[in-house]
């Protein structure tokens, strides 16, 4: 502590003793009390705790040890300093000075310089301790906060989504800083006011269920109560009593006073500009502007924008990964799945199919005289005639959990797991009813004004030992044999060919060397 910056309390019962040392130290600017016995000092002590007290051994009613030993008892005066002055000058009597608690020990007669030094050297020392306990306190602080903001990164961390982010840092830091009740405003879906979102408290408080229910009712429009000027500036705000505020300026104050909440802040929640909610917190006193709480606060929301940031970085990433994948899996031209991804889901269902020892049925479909249609309506009208056709062969699938791919040129594939030869027909049979009600003229077809189509059907209860290959070469024998019937008619194993017009049956298939069924 620096010179002349001590306050002082001198204890004697000898008014010349009182003021000698008045005079001394007050010409070195220190403030001076004086008490002239042990009552009083105790009294002036605990009133108005002085930087350093000199202390008279012998006074009567109560010595100087007494008053010594009792102000060691006390918590707002035990870490004051004192220093013994007495003409005693026995080792006994120094030892039980600085064993009742004396910080030295000054024999009278004394020297003012040594008074002066002493007191010198017990104000430094009492100030390096004040600000080493300060340092303590303040790394504590510290070391608090940052793992309060740890564990919050952590919580906040390991959420799948905003609001469970949001949920984890407004419970996290509630409980951290012992405030009463928090809250999170977030925006309306037509984003012109915030409403109460999320709230965290002690759910045994009524007062605070009260609030809650009153709260919910509630909206903010930019720039109106607190969560919409905080929405409005995008900074933090402090009120250090809310009962003392004009109801134009904090709308709920009747609602906080009846909950026996007192002082609010509130951050916001910024990301790109955009604030994504405004979190407020309420303790039941009055609470003086707190910057550092402020700071971290704030900090934990900047760690929670940081958060929405990664999650819409990520789920945009998860969003073009997924439409490379389904562009990857689509046929450019007609929109429904490509070879590729044929292939791949037959691959998948025989497995899965194998084990269950599950039917699974194949569907080849080819556009009848397509080259013919081409050379007569140009590239591009065959271009929407194929997209037409998938489209109506999709239609025809949609209910049944199968997958439609072009399979080639003019050619399309249909994959139907745990469908028996009879569903798988009847799809055939929608398939060409469908095609059929679009009407999509054909001038050099063969065997209809319209564009038709030849099907091929197979269908294989599957075993450990069989192949998809041999399932797809029975459907192509089966299309194969309904274009040597004559088109735009379906074939499939153990079934005669049907052409489109009902009634219209065919000879059966020659019966291959893998059993179907």
């Amino acid at each position: 502590m620096a010179q002349g910056a001590g306050s002082l309390l001198i204890v004697d019962d000898q008014p010349d003793n009182l003021r000698l040392l008045a005079s001394i130290l007050s010409k070195q600017g220190y403030k001076i009390r004086k008490a002239l016995n042990g009552a009083t000092a105790l009294e002036s002590a605990q009133i108005q705790p002085p930087d350093l007290i000199l202390l008279d051994v012998k006074m009567p009613q109560m010595d100087g040890y007494e008053v010594c030993s009792a102000l060691k008892s006390m918590p707002q005066t035990c870490d004051i300093p004192v220093i013994f002055l007495s003409a005693m000058d026995s080792t006994a009597d120094k030892v039980k000075a600085f064993t009742v608690g004396g910080a030295d020990y000054i024999t009278k007669p004394f020297e003012g310089e040594e008074v002066l030094a002493r007191v010198r050297q017990q104000l430094t020392l009492q100030f390096q301790k004040q600000q080493l306990q300060q340092e303590i306190q303040e790394r504590k602080q510290a070391q608090a906060e940052t793992q309060l903001l740890l564990t919050t990164i952590e919580a906040v961390s390991e959420a799948l989504d905003f609001e469970a982010a949001l949920s984890a840092m407004l419970c996290s830091v509630r409980q951290a800083i012992a405030w009463d009740y928090s809250e999170a405003w977030t925006p309306t879906p037509d984003g012109t006011a915030f409403y109460l979102n999320q709230t965290c408290y002690n759910p045994k408080d009524l007062q605070l269920q009260h609030f809650v229910e009153v709260s919910q009712s509630h909206t903010f429009a930019s720039n109106v109560g607190l969560p919409g000027r905080v929405w409005a500036s995008q900074q933090p705000e402090w009120i250090v009593d809310v009962s003392q505020m004009n109801v134009s300026v904090f709308l709920r104050r009747q609602d906080v006073i009846a909950a026996g909440l007192k002082a609010a802040f509130a951050v916001p929640i910024v990301l790109d500009g955009q604030v994504l909610a405004v979190i407020v917190f309420f303790k039941r006193r009055q609470n003086e502007f707190d910057a550092k709480l402020v700071q971290l606060v704030s900090a934990i929301a900047l760690q929670l924008g940081g958060f929405m940031q990664r999650k819409q970085a990520e789920e945009n990433l998860r969003q073009a990964n997924q439409e490379l994948q389904r562009l990857a899996n689509l046929d450019g031209l007609t929109q429904i799945a490509n070879r590729r991804y044929f292939d791949e889901v037959l691959q998948q269902e025989w497995k899965r199919l194998v084990q269950e020892q599950a039917p699974l049925s194949i569907i080849l479909c080819d556009i009848d005289f397509f080259k013919l249609y081409n050379d007569h309506y140009g590239h591009q009208a065959g271009d929407d005639c194929l997209k037409q056709v998938a489209q109506a062969i999709d239609d025809s699938v949609r209910y049944s959990e199968g997958l439609v791919a072009r399979y080639g040129g003019e050619e399309f594939a249909v994959i139907l797991p745990n469908k028996t030869t009879e569903g798988a027909l009847h799809i055939a049979t929608q398939i060409q009813v469908t095609l059929a009600n679009l009407k999509i003229l054909h001038a050099r077809s063969e065997v209809s004004s319209l564009v038709t189509l030849s099907i091929g059907v197979a269908t294989l209860i599957l075993k450990p030992e069989s192949s998809p290959l041999n399932l797809i070469a029975v459907a192509d024998r089966a299309l194969y044999t309904a274009k040597a019937e004559g088109r735009n008619r379906y074939c499939s194993y153990k079934q005669p060919c049907l052409s489109s017009l009902i009634g219209n049956t065919l000879d059966s298939m020659e019966k291959p060397d893998t059993v179907f069924t």
